[in-house]
């Protein structure tokens, strides 16, 4: 699988701080990488190398093959950068429109292929009867808006955003990761997404990474993360007439579950070993003559595996 990202032994320092402790990483062509980690973990730093504007201190960056201090101006040409404080990137003696032409511009995108590139961003971006407009006349939200524009008008195969979405409103934040998704999928782009919103890297990342301290703490896909920190799993049990005392007497003398609790008219429990367990615990109470209604597992998010990572 082709290699878009490559990031090998990074560090980088400001002063005494040691802001990017030796990272290595790569990510693949068309995948959504989540970059996740607490304020000042080293996640915009990262970003910036890569993006050529900021020189570390040790340790090499290729993007498409390139490398950031080698060939810095083929690297610019192969991406897109949705910075940390994109919301104030604009041209305001500009319109919109005109932002978004300018910039392509400067990336020799063809006339009729940028005109088409922006009406399709303008109207996804829900932008369109504003395109006229200047960005001094917008929130904070719609220069962010059109700052992922600016990002994704000359169509780069490789896209970093620095939280894309932490000033949306729910409905654009839902559109955009869709739009993401799409693109890695259909474009192949590959998306670079630093962001502390857990729930969307969880719904959109195709692997995540999380750093702490300039170091890189676990990488890997959501589910495999999870089955890496959980062991045990949890279980929630609904029986019919509702009779959950019945029912955590029956686990519990089982011997099977580590824990069985009433929570809310359920029986919850913990087991190891759930394939070869649960069939038991299951036949013991039809055999008890219960009726089960659900048997439900409480899967940790994403949010859980990254408490346990990096500390509460």
């Amino acid at each position: 699988m082709i290699t878009r990202i490559e990031i090998h032994d990074l560090t980088k320092q400001f002063g005494d701080i040691t802001a990017v402790n030796n990272v290595s990483l790569d990510v693949r062509k068309g995948e959504v990488f989540g970059f996740l980690g607490p304020n000042a973990a080293g996640k915009s730093t990262t970003v910036k190398i890569a993006a050529t504007l900021l020189t570390p201190n040790k340790g090499t960056v290729f993007i498409n093959g390139y490398d950031v201090l080698e060939d810095p101006e083929e690297v610019r040409i192969t991406i897109g950068l949705l910075p940390e404080d994109g919301a104030d990137t604009h041209y305001d003696r500009l319109t919109n429109y005109e932002n978004l032409q300018y910039f392509g511009g400067l990336y020799n995108v063809p006339i009729e292929e940028l005109q088409n590139r922006i009406e399709e961003l303008l109207e996804f971006l829900e932008l369109t009867d504003r395109r006229d407009e200047s960005p001094r006349t917008f929130s904070t939200g719609l220069k962010q808006k059109l700052s992922l524009a600016r990002a994704l008008v000359h169509n780069p195969p490789v896209v970093f955003l620095d939280e894309p979405t932490s000033i949306l409103d729910p409905i654009m934040s839902k559109k955009v990761r869709e739009f993401i998704d799409k693109m890695g999928e259909s474009q192949k782009q590959t998306f670079f997404m630093c962001t502390h919103l857990l729930s969307e890297a969880e719904h959109v990342c195709d692997r995540v990474a999380f750093i702490s301290n300039g170091r890189l703490m676990e990488v890997g896909r959501p589910s495999d993360l999870r089955n890496k920190f959980w062991t045990e799993r949890t279980f929630e049990l609904q029986l019919v007439n509702n009779n959950p005392a019945k029912g955590k007497a029956i686990v519990e003398a089982t011997g099977l579950a580590k824990t069985v609790k009433m929570e809310g008219g359920r029986v919850v429990f913990v087991v190891e070993e759930a394939d070869r367990n649960n069939p038991s615990i299951v036949y013991v109470l039809i055999e008890a003559g219960l009726r089960i209604v659900e048997l439900r597992e409480r899967v940790p998010s994403l949010e859980d595996v990254y408490l346990k990572v990096i500390g509460g």
